[in-house]
C-alpha cells in the first residue's frame, strides 16, 4: 500500500463519519505530512484544553517563575463534585503531581487548579507565544454551564502537531523539561481509539477527550525505525453513547491503516523514547 491508496481509505472512513472531522498524520523521519483533512479547523477541544495548560506550566518553569515541586493548596472551592484523586478534599498538592494527575488521569480538577495558578490570559498568551495559532482556553474545564459571552475552549490538529513535535525534537522548551513532558504521555491511561486494534507492543504517548461533543486523540507513535503523528479530531453536538463508541472505533481504523502501512514496510519492534 502507497500513500495514495492510504489516503482512499482513509477518506473513504471519514466520509461514513458523522459530524465534522479534523485529520493530520505527519512522519517525523521524513518530515513528510502524507494525510491531512481539515487540519486547521478549530474545534472544541474537550479535555484537549490541557496540554495548553500543560504548555503554559512548563513555559514558566522554563522561564525560572516556577518549580515542579512547588507546592500550592487546591482547596475545597476548586475540586469538582466527581473527582476521584481530588475527592479526599482541600490538600497541598506540588505542581508536578497536579499536571501528572491532569495528563496522566485527565483529571478537570487538577487542570482547574492549574488554571487558577497560571492564569487564562497567561495560558493564551503562550499559546501564541508558540504558534498555537487555533487554540484558545476561556473557560474552566468540567463546567456544565458556559456563560454566553464567554467562548469554548477551541483547538484544531495542527496545533496539537506543533506542540506534540516540539517536545518530541526538543525544540519547545529545554531537554529535559520535553522528555518530562513525553514520559507524561507514555503514562496516559485513557485507551480505545488509536490502539484499539493493534495488539503489538508499542509506545505511544497520547492524549485522549472523549466526552461531551468531542471525540479527539492526538500523540505520538514510537516505533523502531520510524516515529509518526496522528491527530483525529471529531465533533457532533449529536453524540449519543452509541455514536460516541462509533468515532472511537473510527479512530481505531485510521490508525490501524498508518500502523499497517509501515509493518510493511519494515519491523515495528518497540522503541522506548526516553530512559
Amino acid at each position: 500500500m502507497n500513500h495514495k491508496e492510504m489516503a482512499r481509505i482513509m477518506l473513504d472512513e471519514i466520509h461514513k463519519a458523522g459530524g465534522i472531522v479534523s485529520i493530520i498524520y505527519k512522519d517525523f523521519d521524513t518530515g513528510s505530512i502524507p494525510f491531512q483533512f481539515a487540519p486547521d479547523y478549530a474545534m472544541p477541544s474537550g479535555d484537549m484544553a490541557k496540554i495548553a495548560i500543560l504548555l503554559a506550566a512548563l513555559c514558566r518553569v522554563q522561564d525560572g517563575e516556577m518549580t515542579l515541586d512547588k507546592c500550592v493548596i487546591v482547596p475545597d472551592l476548586w475540586i469538582n463534585y466527581d473527582s476521584v484523586a481530588f475527592e479526599r478534599g482541600e490538600m497541598s498538592y506540588s505542581i508536578d503531581e497536579l499536571l501528572s494527575w491532569m495528563i496522566v488521569a485527565n483529571e478537570d480538577t487538577a487542570a482547574n487548579a492549574l488554571i487558577e495558578i497560571l492564569g487564562l490570559h497567561y495560558i493564551n498568551d503562550c499559546c501564541r507565544r508558540f504558534g498555537l495559532r487555533n487554540t484558545h482556553v476561556e473557560c474552566r474545564l468540567g463546567q456544565t454551564r458556559v456563560p454566553e459571552e464567554v467562548r469554548l475552549n477551541v483547538t484544531s490538529a495542527r496545533d496539537m502537531m506543533i506542540f506534540f513535535e516540539g517536545i518530541y525534537r526538543n525544540e519547545l522548551f529545554s531537554r529535559p523539561l520535553c522528555e518530562y513532558a513525553g514520559r507524561m504521555f507514555l503514562r496516559h491511561r485513557i485507551h480505545g481509539g488509536f490502539t484499539r486494534y493493534i495488539c503489538d507492543d508499542i509506545y505511544t504517548g497520547r492524549f485522549v477527550s472523549d466526552r461531551d461533543t468531542v471525540c479527539n486523540e492526538a500523540g505520538i507513535f514510537y516505533l523502531r525505525y520510524v516515529d509518526y503523528f496522528l491527530a483525529i479530531f471529531n465533533s457532533d453536538p449529536a453524540f449519543t453513547p452509541e455514536s460516541r463508541q462509533a468515532s472511537q472505533r473510527m479512530r481505531g481504523r485510521l490508525s490501524n491503516i498508518i500502523y499497517n502501512y509501515y509493518l510493511e514496510r519494515e519491523d515495528a519492534i518497540q522503541n522506548l523514547p526516553y530512559k
